[in-house]
């Protein structure tokens, strides 16, 4: 996948994008805080819930998304 093509939606859960892109995870924790992780719900939850349930936008969170994704696809390049 190029680094110009992460497809990242607030419909994805924050597992399938945590799993796929490790460097995601400094977002939720920069975001959300380091106990994220420990939420019974993280992993399954769409990042547009974690999104309301933290009051942060989600257009503004995915973009963050995507850039840490970047990071990932282009140490596999």
């Amino acid at each position: 996948m190029s680094v110009n093509t992460i497809n990242i939606s607030g419909d994805m859960t924050t597992g399938e994008v945590t799993t796929r892109w490790p460097s995601t995870k400094d977002v939720f924790s920069k975001h959300f805080g380091s106990g994220c992780f420990t939420c019974p719900a993280f992993g399954s939850e769409p990042i547009s819930m974690a999104c309301s349930m933290h009051s942060t936008d989600v257009n503004m969170f995915v973009n963050d998304l995507i850039e840490a994704a970047k990071k990932d696809e282009a140490s596999k390049s």
